[in-house]
């Protein structure tokens, strides 16, 4: 690997803490590590395809543990090993954050560096570049980093008409938050083709950019995680000269995966936590649904180059 941060250890949400013993083992493939992530969580928006109450807001509570220790007590059942095959309706609720983060903790618990990343999927179908996050790992052999989509399973496969491996998604796939705030700068017309649901544009280029780094620096923060520093606000991006320099400088560290000058940053004044910051203080995903409920006519921010 080409920096020193180890991404074969635990981080605080990846420690899957006393079930360390309960996971695969060493012999487990990453084949075998992703359907044991599909067979245990279920994508909010995918649970009509499964025979679930589409009506996910009746379960936000489990999307908002931030742990992977959290996620494995929600599914510890004394009756069967901890991560057995489930059917649909026994998984825990989670997005793409989710998925990543359980992939991360399986592959770390076998040594094998791992990190997540925040950015951008051209094949999800509702944006032509949608929210999305992804696990990638540090192929030895190969000597580069693996880009791993564990939410797709066959049945998402099929009906997104993916054609392309998910176990190693090619390069225009799946871009950094950083790829995406550069492309945005040089031509500003494109920053509503990224979003998720009805939301879109700046603020989420913003706030997925902020992601990543703290992704870069081990530490893997919520989908909707703001309320500090220069990100204060889910659905407001900053336009001053100096924060959009800022976040140029960030955007070159993303996309090029420059994670010791990205941990760095997350210690900087405008990244960093502050000093009595607690977990609560971060907006939940019940909050940002009621904002945006709220909000008739999302305020659109423009940036020119």
């Amino acid at each position: 690997m080409t920096n020193s941060i180890n991404y074969a250890s635990f981080s605080e949400f990846s420690d899957p803490q006393h079930y360390l013993a309960q996971l695969p083992t060493g012999q487990a493939s990453v084949v075998e590590l992703v359907k044991c992530v599909q067979n245990n969580l279920v994508h909010p928006y995918w649970l009509q395809h499964y025979q679930l109450d589409p009506d996910f807001t009746q379960r936000l509570n489990e999307m908002q543990t931030r742990s992977v220790q959290q996620k494995l007590s929600w599914l510890d059942n004394a009756e069967q090993p901890l991560l057995a095959d489930k059917p649909a309706s026994q998984r825990m609720l989670g997005n793409c954050r989710d998925f990543a983060l359980l992939l991360c903790t399986l592959l770390r618990a076998q040594g094998i560096a791992a990190r997540l990343r925040c950015g951008f999927a051209s094949y999800l179908g509702m944006h032509s570049n949608e929210d999305h996050w992804i696990c990638e790992y540090w192929q030895e052999q190969q000597q580069r980093w693996v880009k791993v989509d564990a939410q797709l399973d066959a049945k998402q496969q099929a009906l997104l008409a993916i054609t392309f491996d998910p176990l190693d998604l090619p390069a225009e796939q799946f871009i950094y938050a950083g790829t995406a705030w550069q492309r945005c700068r040089q031509k500003p017309e494109l920053a509503e083709q990224f979003g998720i649901l009805s939301i879109t544009g700046w603020p989420l280029l913003q706030g997925n950019l902020f992601r990543d780094i703290f992704a870069l620096s081990k530490v893997e923060l919520l989908a909707w995680d703001s309320g500090w520093g220069l990100n204060q606000h889910y659905f407001k991006c900053s336009q001053s000269s100096q924060g959009l320099l800022l976040l140029d400088q960030l955007a070159e560290l993303s996309a090029s995966s420059l994670a010791e000058q990205a941990l760095a940053q997350t210690k900087s004044q405008e990244l960093a936590f502050p000093a009595n910051w607690q977990w609560q203080h971060a907006p939940s995903i019940e909050d940002l649904l009621q904002q945006h409920q709220r909000t008739v006519e999302p305020e659109k921010t423009t940036i020119d180059k």
